[in-house]
């Protein structure tokens, strides 16, 4: 028996529900914005979003939550997405907007917002009631374009950082995730953004908290062993080819993050460098890779603990694909092998696992997934090996 939960898919005009706007189909309506003409002021879009999701495991999964070591065979997700109710507004302004004209100077105007707070329900807290209830955004920002050069922009406000996947692939709603999330434990961060051309390709810089989506007290260059901030870069092809690729990086203090929560608030010094790229097949089939490499440096406890010498070598790869059916184009197929090797030097250290997936378009308003997710390795004494299943409603 299989607890059926809940994910979401965009409400947009077409055969089989779309994945929820990110940062470049928001530019692309700021572009369509522009077009119409002078007097135009922008346009807005207002969606509502409910995502339920659980899980069925055969083995048990213990520790749910924390401290409970009965086995579960069923309940809502521990894993993103989880279940959550959001509000996603974005707005778009031109030139013509009173912003621009009456309050912005010349060379800074505003040309998108996009506000999506989320209310999610956290499966591993052990509060109970609406203790369990936490405010983790997926994108709050404002986005400005700069001194009149094409392309320049600057953001402001939660975001998702220029580093590992390409930033269009944000995993809004998605259970497969980009390498980074399950490596470090965030995708969204809240800081300040510049983006702008070198020739052929983009490139973005970031500078951020080191937070991950919650709202929690900055604590940049403090001193102390919960001192965090973080700095990303990533250099990559424009968003309109079919074939894209890109490099990036990152250093910073970060803690132990898991969604909006700060498992552990004592930060870890890590750097990364990471490739990424994914090919666009005609109009069905996308398929993408990505490999990163860094260095944790271990505090004095891991250190004598024998989990190494102050430092720990990280590898981690992911491999995927998305294909929709041609001749029932709402149903998706998805498949993913991933891996993080947390410290080259030990055997037998790395998180891996094989992720199929498939997806059903109920209406452009809703959409249901199946994943099931099986388990090669793990270091951690929570298996998330099981079955994954979402329904998603996203509309007006």
């Amino acid at each position: 028996m299989v607890l059926v939960a809940c994910a979401c898919a965009l409400a947009v005009p077409s055969a089989r529900a779309a994945p929820s706007p990110g940062p470049q189909q928001e530019e692309s309506r700021d572009d369509e914005s522009r077009e119409e003409g002078s007097a135009d002021t922008g346009r807005s879009f207002l969606f509502r979003e409910v995502l339920l999701s659980g899980f069925y495991s055969s083995a048990g999964v213990p520790g749910l939550p924390p401290g409970d070591t009965t086995p579960d065979h069923f309940g809502l997700s521990p894993r993103p997405p989880g279940s959550y109710v959001a509000v996603d507004y974005v707005r778009t302004f031109t030139e013509a907007s009173w912003l621009n004209r009456h309050l912005l100077p010349e060379w800074l105007s505003i040309a998108a917002m996009n506000l999506h707070p989320r209310v999610v329900l956290d499966a591993l807290d052990t509060d109970t009631g609406l203790g369990r209830l936490e405010f983790a955004p997926q994108d709050f920002w404002v986005r400005f374009n700069v001194g009149n050069v094409d392309r320049l922009t600057l953001r402001i406000g939660q975001f998702v950082i220029p580093y590992g996947a390409n930033p269009v692939l944000a995993p809004r709603q998605q259970f497969l995730l980009p390498i980074e999330a399950t490596d470090l434990g965030l995708k969204w961060d809240w800081g300040i953004d510049l983006k702008g051309p070198l020739g052929e390709y983009d490139w973005e810089v970031a500078a951020t908290l080191g937070a991950g989506e919650g709202l929690h007290a900055p604590r940049p260059f403090s001193g102390s062993p919960d001192s965090r901030f973080l700095l990303t870069g990533r250099l990559g092809t424009p968003t309109y080819r079919d074939a894209q690729y890109g490099v990036s990086f990152l250093y910073g203090n970060l803690p132990q993050l898991r969604g909006a929560d700060i498992v552990s608030p004592t930060a870890t010094r890590r750097w990364r460098v990471a490739a990424d790229t994914f090919y666009k097949y005609g109009t069905y089939l996308v398929a993408g890779a990505q490999l990163s490499f860094g260095q944790n440096r271990l505090d004095a406890e891991d250190a004598a603990a024998g989990q190494g010498s102050g430092t720990a070598e990280v590898l981690g790869y992911r491999a995927w694909l998305d294909w929709v059916v041609p001749t029932h184009q709402d149903l998706r197929l998805g498949a993913q092998l991933e891996s993080v090797i947390r410290d080259l030097g030990r055997p037998a250290s790395d998180d891996s696992a094989l992720i199929l997936e498939v997806g059903y378009s109920v209406s452009t308003e809703m959409s249901l997934t199946l994943d099931y997710r099986i388990e090669l390795h793990r270091t951690r004494p929570r298996s998330t090996e099981g079955l994954y299943l979402a329904m998603i409603w996203y509309g007006q």
